[in-house]
């Protein structure tokens, strides 16, 4: 169980992880099969490839931002095309920039991604007003939470995938470019 200080929180104070917000928390690597959105499935692969700024990629980004590099919070919806809930990921960041949590939400109604934003001790979300392609979406996330500290070369982490069974060097290229947003 969390404390209230790794949950985002309502305009009431109390934990966010409520019914429009409900995220799971897995532990890394996540088996594929368990995943029913494919939207998900893919915000994970595209977040776990696309390059970010620094010479690494999104995933490690954030992961540099402070973010579990063990665990993934996400939310899968049963079904993309009739769910009121978009899939989703949360991350805890603790960074210079942002102490708090970023959510990288889908918005398949305008075929883009939605960023939000809570910082410690506030009250509810902040939503970044921009519709965010696929193509800005490692410019926006370094925007908000990098602070030029590489906490991955001081901690000498391992990054381990984040969906079982992905092999880096036989997964092909991402170009974003040829994705749909």
């Amino acid at each position: 169980m969390f404390s209230i200080q790794n949950q985002p929180s309502d305009a009431t104070g109390n934990a966010a992880n409520v019914a429009q917000q409900v995220f799971t928390k897995t532990k890394l690597p996540i088996d594929r099969e368990s995943i029913h959105s494919r939207r998900l499935l893919d915000m994970i692969e595209q977040i776990e490839v696309l390059p970010a700024r620094g010479a690494r990629t999104i995933w490690e980004l954030l992961l540099d931002a402070g973010a579990d590099v063990e665990h993934l919070h996400y939310r899968d919806p049963k079904s993309d095309e009739h769910s009121v809930f978009h899939a989703a990921l949360q991350f805890r960041i603790a960074s210079a920039k942002l102490s708090g949590f970023l959510v990288i939400e889908d918005d398949p109604d305008n075929r883009c991604y939605r960023l939000l934003v809570q910082k410690d001790g506030g009250n509810g979300f902040k939503v970044i007003p921009k519709q965010i392609r696929l193509k800005t979406l490692a410019d926006e996330i370094y925007e908000l939470v990098d602070d030029g500290k590489s906490r991955l070369i001081d901690s000498q982490v391992v990054i381990a995938p984040a969906i079982l069974g992905d092999d880096a060097s036989n997964s092909p290229a991402i170009d974003a470019e040829s994705w749909v947003f």
